[in-house]
C-alpha cells in the first residue's frame, strides 16, 4: 500500500498516473495457474469495489505490471522529492489493527510536527512509516525520534512487534523487555553463546545488557544515516 505523500512522489518519479488525490493505493498481486489467476482476480475486483474502491485497475500486460512493481519497489528512492532527509520504521501488526496504527501514526506526526508518509507490505501488516526531516536540524531529530518510538510501542500495545523484517540492531534494544520477559530473554541470550560464545558476533545487538538497555537517544544511530530500521 502506498498513500497520499507516497503517490505525489512516485508520480513525480515515474508518471504511472496514480490520482494524485487518492487517499491510498493498494497493489495486490495474484499468482498460480492462467485460469485461476484469472478467477481470482476477477474476485479481487469485486470486493474492491464492493468496498468502495473508486477506481480499480488490472495489469493486463507484463510491461503494466513490471511498471506497477516499479512504482512500489522504488518509491523510497522518489522520497528525495519530499525531503532531504527520511527515517524509515519497520513494525507490524496484525492485519486487523492496520487502521488504527495508521491513524496512531498520522496523530503521532501531527503531536510532533514531523511529516509521515506510508508504504507498507498490507497483506502482513509490516508497517513502514517514513519520517521526513532535515539532517541540518537537530531538534528535528529529537522530534522524529519521539514519533518514531510512539509509533514503534503502539505496535507493541497491538499485538504486534517493533520489526517485521530488519531485525533489532542497537537502535530497538530499549523495547525488547517490553516485548518478552526476562526469562525470555534469558533463554535467547542462552542459544546465542552457544553459538557465540565469546561474545565476539554482533556485540551489543539484538538482546540488551545493563549497559545497552540505559542508553540515551544521542548514541542512537542517526536516522539521517540510515535507509531503514
Amino acid at each position: 500500500m502506498m498513500d497520499q505523500g507516497i503517490i505525489e512522489a512516485v508520480e513525480a518519479a515515474y508518471g504511472f498516473g496514480f490520482p494524485l488525490d487518492a487517499a491510498a493505493v493498494v497493489l495486490i498481486e495474484v499468482d498460480g495457474l492462467e485460469v485461476a489467476v484469472d478467477d481470482e482476480a476477477e474476485r479481487i475486483i469485486r470486493l474492491c469495489r464492493g468496498q468502495g474502491a473508486r477506481e480499480v485497475r488490472r495489469a493486463e500486460t507484463e510491461q503494466q505490471r513490471a511498471l506497477l512493481w516499479k512504482c512500489r519497489k522504488q518509491a523510497f528512492g522518489a522520497i528525495g522529492r519530499l525531503s532531504p532527509s527520511y527515517c524509515t520504521q519497520d513494525g507490524v501488526v496484525p492485519r486487523t489493527k492496520l487502521p488504527e496504527i495508521l491513524e496512531f501514526i498520522t496523530d503521532a506526526g501531527e503531536r510532533h510536527g514531523v511529516r509521515i508518509v506510508n508504504v507498507f507490505h498490507a497483506g502482513d501488516g509490516n508497517i513502514h512509516p517514513i519520517l521526513l526531516f532535515d539532517e541540518r536540524d537537530e531538534e528535528q531529530i529529537a522530534r522524529v525520534f519521539r514519533a518514531s518510538d510512539e509509533i514503534l510501542g503502539k505496535c507493541i500495545d497491538l499485538g504486534g512487534s517493533v520489526t517485521g523484517e530488519h531485525g533489532i540492531g542497537v537502535e530497538k534494544l530499549e523495547f525488547m523487555e517490553r516485548l518478552f520477559t526476562e526469562d525470555d530473554l534469558d533463554v535467547m541470550a542462552s542459544v546465542r553463546m552457544a553459538f557465540n560464545p565469546r561474545g565476539s558476533c554482533s556485540p551489543g545487538k539484538m538482546l540488551p545488557t545493563a549497559g545497552a538497555c540505559g542508553m540515551e537517544h544521542i548514541e542512537r544511530s542517526h536516522p539521517g544515516k540510515q535507509a531503514a530500521s
